[in-house]
């Protein structure tokens, strides 16, 4: 049986973000550090310190910035996304997997802890699932990308925040996932029908959350978001 979509779930994850504030990663990252609220602390020798942290650095990223140097210090516990934040059971996966099936949704336990079947349309690819395990959680602009974009320097609350964003999760076919990994627009593209749509995400999603696009991003974003104009005013004429 469906259950209806409870959005007391989402409720629970602003009154649970600011208790983590002042929380600290329970892992170390590649770099052997972790992030504790605005700053990065060392605990491994030959720990280098984020350019981000560099009081000498630019405001904003520039067309030289190399993103792929930041990766090391991004640490899976500041963004965590399958946690069970209103105490259901449920973990942030099962919710989106509950609230956007297309048809009722079976569970593998009388508890309703964990999602077994219902009917799902992956829209980066047009295909459609009935067997929940078949499909990944995908966060339309990458944790990964967030993070090597300024994302690193965020506080706690607002890494998870946008780890467990509804408008920032779709459910995909595992393999699409993995052909997508962390690239933006500019690399990576889901089917031609769903583009207009993912563009308008990564654009609203960026927004929200003021974070900043490599310039090759940007450039595609702008042109189809022109295309996607263009294409609106031809089916109205």
């Amino acid at each position: 049986m469906k259950t209806k979509p409870d959005f007391s779930f989402f409720c629970a994850l602003l009154l649970w973000f600011p208790i983590q504030l002042f929380g600290h990663a329970g892992n170390l990252d590649l770099n052997g550090g972790h992030y504790w609220g605005q700053s990065y602390h060392c605990h491994m020798t030959a720990c280098e310190m984020p350019d981000t942290f560099d009081f000498g650095r630019r405001s904003r990223d520039s067309l030289l910035t190399d993103y792929r140097k930041r990766e090391k210090f991004f640490n899976e516990d500041d963004w965590s996304f399958e946690q069970d934040f209103d105490g259901d059971c449920q973990s942030t996966r099962q919710e989106m997997l509950v609230i956007t099936s297309r048809s009722d949704v079976r569970y593998t336990n009388p508890r309703n802890c964990v999602v077994r079947t219902g009917e799902w349309l992956d829209e980066y690819t047009g295909e459609l699932f009935e067997v929940a395990v078949k499909l990944e959680v995908d966060h339309v602009i990458p944790r990964m990308y967030a993070h090597t974009h300024g994302g690193d320097r965020w506080m706690p609350e607002k890494k998870l925040q946008f780890a467990n964003d509804p408008l920032n999760i779709m459910l995909v076919e595992r393999r699409e996932v993995k052909r997508k990994r962390d690239r933006g627009p500019s690399r990576y593209l889901p089917r031609d029908e769903f583009q207009c749509e993912y563009i308008n995400l990564w654009d609203q999603i960026s927004d929200k959350y003021n974070l900043q696009l490599s310039a090759s991003d940007r450039s595609t974003i702008s042109r189809m978001r022109d295309d996607c104009t263009e294409s609106i005013l031809d089916q109205d004429q």
